[in-house]
Formats: structure tokens, C-alpha cells, sequence
């Protein structure tokens, strides 16, 4: 059963002056909610609402897909917020639905975790919501190419070697992976940046991550882990459709066995985890649509739950890291 909710779902969105990218939080209240629109979808939640008075709550960083928008698990921020949680979300640079100029390239991967880090020390210094940030509870959650951001937030070495050597024999079956894969020379250049072909992002403020469907399991070595002490929680699509398993999910869970908690969620595809489709989203981009034997909203509740249930272990000490 899903813990009932406690508070309403407050809503900010761009949260800063002067943004540096479109940042949007979610957070406890007792505002009454209203209809609020993302990105055409209808949604309930109280715009603009106070943060309820019985704080601090634990913090929810979440970093979304490639190509995607800072809304793009909206359902699950709300459904956070309505039991405890602050989720803010920014939409990254370069790697967004209005400029994808720099999706799935090395660049993205080196700013993505620069930016969830840049967001923290602005939320954590804003004078209307710093003070309702539990500072010794602050988590990453991030879907697709945002799964691999967050497990570089926890110290994932990100090796592009390996995704060269993967790519050398793979192009041809996983494009959507080996279509940006590095040159010699960008390598080399890491090597001058990080002493070797990785790229490194560890904040030592997350003390947990969760990646749903990660990508850039061709760039995930055992060696690359070794500095990753905090706890995991891995969510896998039943079938994903764009990601092979065997070269990310079941990378994942042979190198972390016993490291992570690994979630299988049946009927999911890699898509599954975005909002439920409205006619619009399923006539001109079907393929966001494609679910694998399950309602989307039977999905989402799943999704919930377990996400749930690994946060507040979290926060009462039954779940630790190594």
C-alpha cells in the first residue's frame, strides 16, 4: 500500500532571477491545489503555495532524459511532495527538447552533473527555500541520460574508452548510443583534464542516488565504481526498447551485485516512466507512447511505491552505503 499523503504538492517554476537554466520545485504545502498545465498535460498542484510550516524536508534533486524538460516527471515530484519530499528539477543545457544540440555528445555528459551541482548551491542559498532543505538528507534521482548524471553525482568514473571499445564493435546495432561516441583526441583531452579517459562529478553532498532505465552502460567499468560508497537504488524497464540490456542494465547489475538494489518494473519500456500521453503526444510522437503490457498509470503507482519506500529507508537509517 502507498503511504497516504500528508501535505499538498506546492509548485515553483524558475525558481531564480536570473536562471541560469529553467529550474522548477515541488515541495510540501497545505495550499489548496489547482489545475497546472506541463507541457499540455493537466496535472494538480498549489502554484505559488507556502511550503508547510513542520520542516526541514529531505531534498529530491532529479535530473531528466535526454532531449527531455525539467517536467518530465512531474507525477512522481508531486507524488513526493505530497508526502515529505522537495524534488527541483533544471532543465539542461544543450540536452533539451528545444535545443538538443548537445544530446548524448562527451560536452553533455561533463556539464549535465555540473549543472545538478550549480542547482544545489543555489537552492541550498535561496533565501525562500534553503531554510525547508534538510541538509543532511539531499538525494539524486535522474531517468535515462539523468541516471547516469546522478551516478556521476555519487562518483561514477565514467570511462570513455570503454565506450570507444564498445562502439568499435557495436555501431552498427546501437546508434542511438555509438552515433556520438568520442574521437581519440576528445579522450585524450580527458586525460589531460582527469588523468585518464573519465569524467568525474562526485558531490559529496548526495548521500543516495537512484537511476531510472540509466543509459551510458557501455561506459561503466568495475574500476569506475570503486569510489562510490553511497546507497543505489537501479529502476529497469521490463522491455527497453532503446537501451540493450545487456550492454546497460544488466551491465549495471552484474558489475554492482550486492552494491545496489536492482527493480525490475513489469510492462515498463523505456518510456514508460515519462507522463501518460495525451492524444496530442500519442499522434505526432508516438514512440513516447509505447508501454509493454501495463497502463502507464499502473506503472507510475509502481514507480511510486518503491521509490517511496527507498527514500524514507533512507531517511530512517535501515538503508546504508558501504
Amino acid at each position: 500500500m502507498s503511504e497516504q499523503a500528508r501535505y499538498t504538492a506546492g509548485f515553483r517554476d524558475r525558481l531564480f532571477d536570473k536562471d541560469p537554466f529553467p529550474l522548477a520545485i515541488w515541495y510540501p504545502s497545505h495550499a489548496q491545489e489547482g489545475p497546472v498545465r506541463h507541457m499540455g498535460v493537466t496535472s494538480k498542484a498549489a502554484r505559488g503555495g507556502d511550503f508547510a510550516g513542520d520542516g526541514p524536508y529531505p531534498l529530491v534533486m532529479f535530473s531528466h532524459g535526454s532531449e527531455g524538460h525539467r517536467f518530465n516527471q512531474f507525477w512522481l515530484a508531486e507524488y513526493l511532495a505530497r508526502r515529505g519530499y522537495i524534488v527541483a528539477a533544471p532543465q539542461h543545457v544543450g540536452d533539451n527538447y528545444l535545443d538538443p544540440s548537445d544530446a548524448r555528445q562527451l560536452t553533455i555528459i561533463e556539464r549535465r552533473p555540473q549543472e545538478m551541482t550549480l542547482a544545489l548551491d543555489l537552492l541550498l542559498s535561496h533565501g525562500d527555500v534553503a531554510a525547508h532543505i534538510d541538509r543532511d538528507r539531499i538525494y539524486a534521482l535522474g531517468h535515462s541520460a539523468g541516471g547516469a548524471t546522478v551516478l556521476k553525482m555519487a562518483g561514477w568514473h565514467f570511462d570513455a574508452s570503454a565506450w570507444q571499445s564498445y562502439c568499435d564493435i557495436n555501431a552498427d546495432l546501437d546508434r542511438v548510443i555509438c552515433q556520438h561516441v568520442p574521437g581519440d583526441d576528445i579522450v585524450g583531452q580527458l586525460h589531460a583534464r582527469y588523468g585518464g579517459p573519465v569524467v568525474s562529478a562526485r558531490d559529496d553532498r548526495v548521500s543516495a542516488v537512484i537511476a531510472v532505465a540509466p543509459a551510458f552502460g557501455v561506459a561503466a567499468t568495475a574500476d569506475g565504481f570503486d569510489g562510490v560508497s553511497v546507497p543505489m537504488l537501479f529502476i529497469e524497464a521490463d522491455t527497453d526498447e532503446i537501451l540493450p540490456e545487456a550492454a546497460n542494465a544488466a551491465h549495471f547489475r552484474n558489475l554492482l551485485r550486492g552494491r545496489a538494489k536492482f527493480i525490475k518494473v513489469k510492462g515498463a519500456g523505456h518510456y514508460s516512466f515519462l507522463p501518460t500521453c495525451t492524444p496530442y503526444i500519442a499522434e505526432n510522437f508516438g514512440y513516447l507512447c509505447r508501454d509493454f503490457g501495463r497502463e502507464r498509470h499502473e506503472i507510475h503507482r509502481t514507480v511510486e511505491q518503491v521509490i517511496l519506500k527507498f527514500l524514507n529507508d533512507m531517511k530512517t537509517g535501515e538503508i546504508q552505503g558501504r
